[in-house]
């Protein structure tokens, strides 16, 4: 089923005039004594495909968890769509079409994988769960095997999420997170837990993705990122240390340093 939703105007990243589909401004959170988050700035424009990289403790899904709005900033602000929504909860960004995936798949555990993708797409529609004749409610069945098929899950649609491996698991959620037609798809580490014909399946979904669609990736499969990613961010100790496309980024001695030359080492 195919979203009512007019899409953006397309935008090149950086392009002067254009409002960013996601913008982060000072942005800082404390946890206690602990500065998670150091007044981070970013501007991420429609269509991007924007990678999230440092160790672990960088902060990386902290300031995913302050876009969606899991988190609320001890200071500073985040839009979406030029809608500031610094103190709106998470709920509220799918009204935005924001979508996200977490480090640990969130699945309805005794429904069965269509059933699971069907009420996301449900709930997208804003619509109660109606008799399984009605035309509506087929159309909403037929969508969700489609998208239940597209994460490799075909063989899976009626076996309960609860039953599933942990790969498969994340499947499911990133089946879930796309069958929204989100504007902004948010996915913290999909490759984790996937085999590599897998990931290799999961590079080409994200790649088949629309044009207007912008995806926000955190992953530590650096071959994953860097092959999804038009651009790169690495962040280190709560603040962004570099920022650029993937070979400049490949190419910088401080993030061999911070990342990729700690994770050469390990």
């Amino acid at each position: 089923m195919t979203s009512k939703r007019r899409p953006l105007p397309a935008a090149e990243p950086g392009t002067a005039g254009l409002v960013p589909v996601v913008q982060v401004r000072a942005v800082k959170v404390a946890f206690g004594g602990l500065l998670a988050l150091r007044g981070i700035d970013l501007d991420v424009e429609q269509g991007e495909r924007l990678a999230i990289l440092g160790p672990n403790g960088a902060g990386k899904t902290t300031l995913f968890n302050v876009i969606a709005g899991d988190i609320t900033p001890t200071s500073g602000t985040v839009a979406v769509k030029g809608v500031d929504c610094t103190r709106l909860p998470s709920r509220r960004r799918p009204r935005l079409g924001v979508a996200r995936t977490y480090q640990k798949a969130r699945t309805f555990e005794g429904l069965s994988v269509t059933d699971n993708v069907y009420l996301a797409l449900a709930g997208h529609y804003r619509r109660q769960r109606v008799p399984w004749r009605s035309a509506v409610d087929r159309r909403l069945r037929d969508e969700a095997g489609r998208v239940v098929a597209s994460v490799w899950l075909g063989d899976h649609r009626d076996t309960p999420a609860g039953a599933l491996a942990h790969g498969q698991k994340r499947q499911l959620e990133l089946g879930m997170a796309i069958a929204t037609d989100p504007d902004v798809l948010m996915l913290d580490e999909p490759a984790s837990g996937l085999s590599r014909g897998e990931r290799e399946h999961l590079v080409e979904l994200l790649d088949a993705l629309a044009e207007s669609v912008t995806v926000l990736l955190i992953e530590h499969d650096m071959d994953v990122a860097f092959r999804v990613a038009r651009r790169v961010v690495v962040m280190a100790d709560g603040e962004i240390v570099a920022a650029g496309a993937p070979e400049q980024v490949r190419a910088d001695p401080k993030v061999h340093e911070i990342y990729l030359g700690s994770e050469g080492r390990s």
